[in-house]
This record gives C-alpha cells, structure tokens and sequence, in this order.
C-alpha cells in the first residue's frame, strides 16, 4: 500500500466526497499502489511570477516513486468542455449546471514548476545532486473520451479518464514512462531513498518551529512579576505596623519586598537604613536604591565597618581593634564586629527612623544587640525583619527582636514549578505553594573532566546567547567555592560570541555573563543558572548550599559535572 499524506480517516474522507467526489476516489485509488509509491494530496504552494509578484495555488495529487520521478496530477471531475476560440474551460456537474474553471493543464504545469523552483531555492535540495523526471498530467476522473480535449500542450499520454482511475497504477506508470522519453536520458538521475529521505522529511514529516528561549523567559517573567504583585499586598497591610517580621521560603518575594519597603518608608521623609547579610546582594541592593534619598543601603558588616570609621573619626577610638584585643580568640565577623558597632553608636550622631533587614535568618544573636540599640531610644522608630523560615536548617529566627507571630508568605513567585519542586525537597515549615509557571525540566551537561566539562558549557552556553537570543545579564555561572580559580580560569580562556564578556563581579549588566562561587551568590537570583561542580555536593551534608542555591534560578538549572553526581541530585 502507498503512503498517502495526509491520511484521512473515514469521517475526512466524507467530507471530500461532498466537496469533490473525483478528488475523493482518485484519493481512495492512490491508497492500493504499491508501498514505492508516496502521494502527497492538496498540497498548497506560493510561486513568484515573471514580474516578482506571489501567486498562490494548490496541487490536487504529487506522486514520487524513488525509480520512476515526481508527477504532478491534475483532477477535474463532472463533465468537460474546452472552447478554443475563446481558450475557456468548463465544468458540468451531476445537475447539468456548467461552472466555469481554469485551464487543467496550465495548472498542473503551473504546479510541476512551483514545485521545481521550491527544491531549487532549498538549501537542502541542491546539495543532493538529483535530477528526476518532472512530470504533470490531468486526469478526468468522470469522462471515458477525451480525445476531444487533446492538443498541442495536452498530449494523450498525459490525459486520463475514468477507467485510468479504475487502473491507475498502469496510467501512472504511462505518464512517467511519456515524460522519461521526453528528457534528456544522460541527464536523468533516479530519486533513490536519498531523494524520498529528502521528500519524506520536507513533506511528511511533524514540522515544529519552537518558540525562542528568550521569548519564553520573558514571558514567565511577566508571570513572575504578576506573582509579586500579589505579594505586595503584603506591604500594604504592613502600613499600620511599626514592628514586624515577615517570613517565607525561597522564592517568595522577601527581598523585593525589603526593598520596597525600605524605599516606601525613605520616601515618607524617615531616614532608613537596609541592611542584609551577604556582600554581593548589598552591592546589588545598594544600585538599586542608590538615588533614593533618606536611604542607606548595605551589608551588616559594611555597615559596621563604616559606623566604627565615622566613630573613629569622631573619638579617635578604632573600636574593632579594641574589640579584637580585648577578645582574643573571638570570630571576627559574628562577635567583634557586632560588638564593635554596639560600642561605637554612642560617639555617632547619626539615628535611623526606621531599618528593614532582608535575609534575617543569616543574623546572629550578637547582630542584633546593635541593631537594638539603634532605635531604642523611640517607641515611633521601626524595625522590619524579612526571614525564611525553612525549619530544616534555619533555628535562629527565634532570636528576631520582634514579638508576636510573623506575616507569612506562602507563594513561590520566583521558581519555575520544576525549580521548585527541586529546591524545596530541602525545606521544612509552613507550606509554600508552587508558581503556577511550569517551566522546563532540569538540563545536565556531563564530562569526565573538568575541561571537558567546561568545553560542553561553553558550547551550551554559546547555543543560548546565539541561537535562543538569551541576554548575557540573564545568565550566571556557579562554580565550587573550593577550588574557584580553576573553574573561573577554564572559562575565562573560551571567548564569548558577539563582544559578550565575562564577568566575575558585575550582575545584570547586558553584555556581561557573570561567574560567581556558590557562597557568594547567596541571595542573588539569575534567570538561567549553569551550576559547576555537582560532583562535589552531598544531597545530606550540604542540605542548606543546596536549598539555597537550587532556587537561585528563575526558569532554568543546568548541573554540570560528572554524570552520576548531576543525577544523583535529582534523585529525591
């Protein structure tokens, strides 16, 4: 049996017998040549004319046999008359009604060379080197005599009646054997399963022209900014409250809306102060409110270490040193700088009305001893703690100076669903629900070294910049804490395609891809994170790294490193 294209079903095929019952048996006939045959039915085309204008048509049957060529087939049903004297067609019907049509057979030609100039203007066609036979014929599927139709440019051998329908593998074979005679036999070369290959995928084939990347991060990032809107409500109903913390898992907005916060009371004339705990997400914070007047925006320990300056300044006394010498022993940043900063307000006159802490869970119990003092002097003075409250791994929310039970945030606005469901296997508390933004499922890029690993991620990371058009700003590369330069170095030697750089400090700018270790973008968020060094995660040692950093990605994670490490990782 002949593949036939496309294949109509019962229910298809009844349709086309109300529309055209000669369509529809020639149709039903093409079904019982042999399986060397392959016929493609109503096949639509755009050809450019002489004077460069489109024109449109349709082929009722293309027929390709891999030894015999292409045939073009014309049908016609009812019955047919041609006036040569004023070169006019006409279609009788099963009613007697005459309906005037176009020349058959200029169709079929017209078809026969929209066909030919479409595989010449492929890219694919030319390199095959094939020159077929090219024919057309029409076929009256409703008449037994057409002798009166033949002429000049309507030979026999290309006219076929109703009892070419009945035999019509004979006729077929008839017209290919015609239009074989009529070319040049030394020019002729069969289509061979290479030339059907090229029909079967061009013409056969589930076509699908996906979406860029780009375009599908924008749009959940439209999505992701609807979710924190949502969120924001949460401000609002923080306007009556002078003291509050405000709790939530990864992804559920807590940063953005220290910001906004922060901002919102800056903006009401109260001098404010925002502080956070990790380095590289103040330096972020700090450039987004950098022009927001009444606002101070950094890290815990930045913020000592310029409160102890000014101290210094104004007493003389380097309290960090003091500190230090009278505390031996003692960690620096959890104990000597907080302690440092409780000593030196007093010779400050610098005060805050108000100060929001973002990543509050990172605090320890000696932070906020200064903090305290900062606005204990007036009951009016505000304080906002933002805190995840993943109780698997953070037990220090408790020691938050704020009393009463916590606002809750309880929707992921930041992760894919697949994210989520990957990053949240590590958390324990109050139940977080998932975006909605189903996203795509977690890609791995493996070698068995790590040149060999970063050769794959440059090329992977090529294809994305090049091919899905992805902004440079949207993408971050984590590499091991240990062994960072060695990662960062392997990268930096493979150059960026279209003056795109990388960049080992600066995020979000747009020609810039940003490497940075694992620890350090903690707090940080990237729309595609490539994740270095699965090799050296333990899924039950390094439970809070890996909650942290799995849902630092927005829409897409690709682990790269050896094979059984990457997929250990996503084994639950």
């Amino acid at each position: 049996m002949a593949k036939v294209i496309p294949n109509l079903d019962e229910l298809a095929l009844g349709k086309l017998r109300q529309k055209s019952s000669a369509e529809a048996r020639v149709y039903k006939q093409c079904e019982s040549l042999g399986s060397d045959y392959l016929v493609l039915f109503s096949v639509p085309w755009i050809n450019v004319t002489a004077y460069g204008t489109p024109k449109d048509g349709e082929t009722d049957f293309i027929v390709f046999h891999q030894n015999k060529g292409i045939l073009v087939i014309e049908v016609k049903g009812g019955g047919i008359a041609f006036s040569p004297g004023a070169d006019s067609w006409t279609s009788r019907d099963a009613k007697g009604e005459a309906h005037s049509i176009k020349n058959p057979f200029w169709q079929a030609r017209n078809s026969k060379y929209a066909l030919i100039q479409y595989l010449k203007q492929d890219q694919e066609w030319p390199h095959l080197s094939l020159r077929p036979v090219f024919g057309h014929a029409v076929l009256f599927p409703d008449i037994s005599d057409a002798t009166s139709l033949v002429g000049p440019d309507r030979p026999p051998e290309i006219v076929g009646t109703r009892s070419s329908v009945s035999e019509l593998v004979h006729w077929i074979e008839s017209v290919y054997q015609y239009w074989t005679g009529q070319s040049r036999s030394n020019s002729i070369t069969q289509l061979g399963s290479k030339g059907m290959g090229y029909v079967d995928r061009h013409f056969c084939s589930t076509r699908e022209a996906k979406p860029l990347l780009s375009i599908i991060l924008n749009d959940e990032e439209e999505r992701r900014i609807e979710l924190t809107r949502e969120q924001g409500l949460v401000i609002a109903a923080l306007k009556q409250q002078r003291r509050a913390a405000i709790a939530g898992g990864a992804g559920t907005g807590k940063t953005v809306l220290a910001v906004d916060k922060a901002m919102d009371l800056a903006n009401q004339g109260l001098k404010t102060l925002l502080l956070c705990y990790n380095e590289p997400l103040a330096d972020l914070l700090n450039r987004t409110t950098e022009n927001v007047k009444n606002l101070n925006s950094m890290s815990f320990h930045q913020f000592c270490s310029w409160f102890v300056g000014i101290a210094k300044s104004n007493s003389g006394t380097d309290y960090l040193q003091k500190i230090r010498q009278e505390n031996p022993g003692k960690d620096d940043y959890d104990y000597c700088f907080p302690m440092a900063l409780a000593e030196a307000i007093e010779y400050v006159k610098l005060k805050y009305d108000a100060i929001v802490i973002d990543e509050g869970q990172d605090f320890k119990d000696e932070y906020w001893l200064p903090i305290e003092i900062l606005i204990e002097d007036n009951n009016e003075k505000q304080l906002f703690v933002f805190y995840d409250h993943n109780q698997r791994l953070y037990t220090r929310s408790s020691e938050i100076p704020i009393s009463g039970e916590p606002f809750l945030l309880t929707r992921n606005c930041r992760n894919t669903d697949q994210i989520h469901k990957l990053a949240y296997q590590f958390y324990s508390g109050p139940s977080t629900e998932s975006s909605s933004i189903a996203g795509a499922d977690v890609e791995i890029l493996t070698g068995p070294s790590r040149a060999k690993q970063a050769a794959r991620l440059h090329s992977h990371l090529t294809d994305l910049l090049v091919k899905d058009e992805v902004e440079p700003s949207n993408i971050c590369v984590l590499v091991p804490s240990q062994d960072a330069e060695q990662h960062i170095s392997l990268l930096l030697s493979k150059p960026l395609p279209n003056g795109v750089e990388w960049s080992k400090k600066e995020m979000g700018h747009r020609d810039k891809v940003r490497i940075e270790t694992v620890k350090r973008f903690k707090g940080l968020e990237a729309t595609y994170i490539y994740i270095w060094g699965a090799d050296e995660f333990d899924r039950e040692v390094d439970i809070e790294l890996l909650y942290v950093i799995l849902s630092r990605a927005k829409s897409r994670i690709c682990l790269v490193g050896e094979s059984g490490a990457c997929t250990r990782l996503l084994i639950e």
